[in-house]
């Protein structure tokens, strides 16, 4: 039974030329971008500090900068990485642009770029609605927060939609999509007092800074035989910054992590099986032994949701067969990586060359000042599950942040910025779109 919302006036607290919705990786650096550019922005986030599934989610390496060794992910993006570099928060030695992070250390240097840059960051605010004025297309006037004080409503310019599952473009009523079937949620954990000599050595991928053990994938297949271990993908672990620490990716739960109740009812479950994994490693595998659970993600990592009908869709071809976009704004390295949410099978397909991603993916069908960073972005199934990742994410969003602060500048509808002044900035900001 649906129920109307009894009508309210909306207190008004502020305009801002850019307002960026979602602190992640495409969110903060999509906000360092506009802020940057000269604009006022806002930066809307939901929790208490930035960085998203790297910090929220524990989900690690960053990846993945370089391609063929070459990196190919630069700018506002790897200064950060730089940045997290310099006080020891971040690892760069790995060939192909892996970075494994401090996660509390992320926050700190993902805020004061934030704030060094001019912007102004709204923590504990989730996105509640949208209002839009349609005519010759859909444009945002207002974006609709509510937090500890209240409903209030921000006036914008333009909009950037970093939420991961287009949750503003959503309720702003543009045209989304999601697949039949999404991969899964994971909740990735550290452990501590790990024997660490033991556990090195069966590390397969260690230049590449995180590992799969397929011996002990193999051991927990067969234990699953005769006793109860939890769903489980990989394993693949990544050495923390403390010592005998390790972080872990296994724990899978299929699910709609756009559906609150259904990701509540994941996190639910994934919790039990946390402990229940733990204890499984602890009585099968020595160099798990004597080890303790230090901490979780605070949610659970979501993979796959909605993504935007945009003015040009992301395809595996233009993975594969990499296109020389008039428009590109960034590029992608990561192999297509699509998770079962049946069992512990992954489909891997790997290519070359670096692949470039053109302004129109990130656009909106229809928007005049909305834009999109991070997954939410217009692509198919195979496309989205390389660009999805970290540091693609990051790429992204310097150039939404951008695209954005041009528009404003120009008065210009989204789509009909200057390509070629937008380029020159973000060539001019250390991106790699050539």
């Amino acid at each position: 039974m649906d129920f109307l919302e009894k009508g309210r006036n909306i207190p008004v607290c502020g305009k801002w030329d850019v307002v960026v919705c979602g602190g992640g990786p495409s969110g903060f650096i999509a906000a360092i971008a506009a802020a940057r550019s000269g604009c006022s922005t806002l930066l809307i986030e939901r929790y208490g500090f930035l960085g998203g599934m790297a910090t929220a989610g524990l989900v690690a390496p960053i990846s993945e900068f370089n391609k063929e060794k070459q990196r190919v992910i630069d700018g506002i993006p790897y200064e950060f990485i730089s940045r997290l570099h310099a006080i020891g928060g971040a690892v760069t030695s790995y060939e192909n642009g892996n970075i494994p992070f401090d996660d509390e250390k992320y926050k700190l240097i993902a805020q004061r770029m934030v704030l060094e840059a001019g912007a102004q960051i709204l923590f504990h605010t989730i996105v509640a609605d949208c209002i839009t004025e349609d005519s010759q297309g859909k444009k945002v006037t207002h974006i609709i927060v509510e937090n500890k004080s209240g409903r209030q409503a921000v006036m914008c310019d333009t909009v950037v939609d970093c939420t991961g599952d287009a949750d503003v473009c959503r309720r702003a009523g543009f045209e989304t999509k999601k697949a039949d079937e999404l991969q899964p949620m994971s909740l990735w954990f550290h452990l501590g007092n790990v024997d660490s000599e033991k556990l090195d050595e069966r590390i397969m991928d260690i230049e590449n800074g995180r590992f799969a053990d397929e011996r002990i994938a193999k051991k927990l297949r067969e234990l699953a035989e005769t006793q109860e271990v939890p769903l489980f993908g990989g394993p693949w672990f990544e050495w923390y910054f403390v010592d005998r620490q390790v972080s872990i990716n296994m724990l899978r739960c299929a699910g709609d992590g756009s559906n609150a109740f259904e990701q509540s009812r994941v996190e639910c479950r994934m919790r039990e099986d946390l402990f229940k994994m733990v204890e499984v490693l602890k009585n099968n595998f020595d160099e798990f032994k004597d080890c303790y659970i230090v901490k979780s993600g605070c949610q659970t990592g979501v993979r796959e949701t909605y993504r935007i009908t945009g003015n040009y869709e992301m395809t595996i071809k233009d993975i594969l067969e990499p296109v020389d976009f008039s428009d590109t704004v960034c590029k992608g390295a990561h192999v297509i990586d699509i998770h079962s949410s049946k069992d512990t099978n992954q489909e891997l397909v790997a290519f070359k060359k670096a692949y470039n991603i053109p302004l129109r993916a990130l656009i909106p069908k229809d928007s005049i000042n909305m834009i999109v960073a991070g997954r939410c972005a217009s692509a198919d199934r195979h496309a989205f599950a390389t660009m999805r990742v970290q540091a693609c994410c990051m790429g992204m969003g310097q150039a939404a942040g951008t695209a954005a602060a041009l528009a404003v500048k120009t008065a210009a509808a989204i789509c009909n910025i200057d390509v070629g002044k937008l380029r020159n900035l973000l060539r001019e900001q250390n991106a790699i779109i050539d």
